[in-house]
């Protein structure tokens, strides 16, 4: 049984939609076999209700609020720091001294990361297998909406589809295993970061086929 640290950006619990389904199953599968230190954000006040729920899993946990509100201003700070909005959106002093922690009492195996604002608090100098579940090209996802929007405000989203890029591609250098959710994401991030290819891979949803069919 190895000691597994596994960050997310969104409680992964009720698996209720898209990343949260993904990301619980992630948990569920995991902690089948490892011992899983979870450190995650709750951004819908309605969530806190369910955070006993991840005890059963989770040898210990950090799952620190988050204020959609407040995580918009402070995703401001990019724009003085030259980086992607999306991480002094998620920046949280608490949440890099318990992963430290973690790191340095427990043992840590393997870190596995959900979503790549979580890697900023995965130090890429530490000997673990670092594994990021990248989901989505999110990147190319900016660059997408950038199109649709008026002139004032596209440059917001190219920027952001650039600096993402930049930090995506780094983190996936970093990382011993970068994951998407499907082959063609996979494959247009091989394109977007050849350097790493060889360590990117899919693996795809799937569906519970006996649970549908009635059986528990």
């Amino acid at each position: 049984m190895a000691n597994l640290l596994y960050l997310v950006h969104r409680i992964p619990y009720p698996p209720n939609k898209g990343d949260k389904i993904r990301s619980f199953h992630w948990l569920q599968h995991l902690a089948a076999k490892h011992r899983v230190y979870l450190g995650t954000f709750v951004d819908d006040p309605d969530d806190l209700e369910f955070i006993e729920r991840l005890d059963s899993y989770c040898a210990d946990t950090c799952i620190l609020p988050l204020d959609p509100r407040w995580a918009k201003f402070r995703s401001l700070r990019g724009l003085l720091q030259g980086t992607a909005l999306t991480l002094p959106y998620y920046a949280n002093g608490k949440m890099r001294a318990w992963v430290q922690e973690k790191v340095n009492e427990n043992s840590i195996d393997a870190v596995f990361a959900f979503s790549s604002a979580m890697a900023q608090f995965v130090d890429p100098r530490w000997k673990l297998l670092k594994i990021i579940d990248f989901v989505d090209v999110d990147s190319d996802k900016w660059q997408q909406y950038a199109q649709s929007k008026p002139p004032w405000s596209a440059w917001i989203y190219r920027r952001e589809g650039r600096r993402l890029l930049e930090f995506d591609r780094q983190v996936a250098a970093d990382f011993d295993v970068s994951l998407f959710v499907s082959r063609a994401e996979a494959e247009l991030f091989r394109e977007l970061a050849p350097e790493v290819a060889a360590r990117v891979d899919s693996i795809e949803n799937g569906v519970d086929l006996e649970y549908f069919q009635g059986g528990r």
